[in-house]
């Protein structure tokens, strides 16, 4: 199943963004502070809760559908439940 941080990772990835170049970019164009550290532990799935702000900063700069990422966000809200 594909989760919000590989999924985030690939839309980073084709928009040909290092992490650096994500949190510069965030800071300029957003005012909104974030560090590699956190987008690196999103994107590896190690950070399971997002912040709103920033999950919708990075739906922005990297151009994502947000009813797609809605839909990916609910579905793995029901698997992870369907597990516990």
């Amino acid at each position: 199943m594909m989760t919000i941080g590989r999924y985030l990772r690939t839309k980073r990835f084709f928009k040909e963004l290092t992490l650096q170049q994500v949190v510069d970019t965030v800071r300029e164009n957003y005012n909104f502070s974030t560090s590699t550290s956190v987008l690196s532990a999103i994107e590896t799935d190690k950070n399971k809760i997002l912040d709103g702000e920033l999950l919708f900063v990075l739906a922005d700069l990297y151009g994502a559908d947000l009813e797609e990422l809605s839909d990916l966000i609910l579905k793995n809200l029901k698997a992870n439940n369907r597990r516990n």
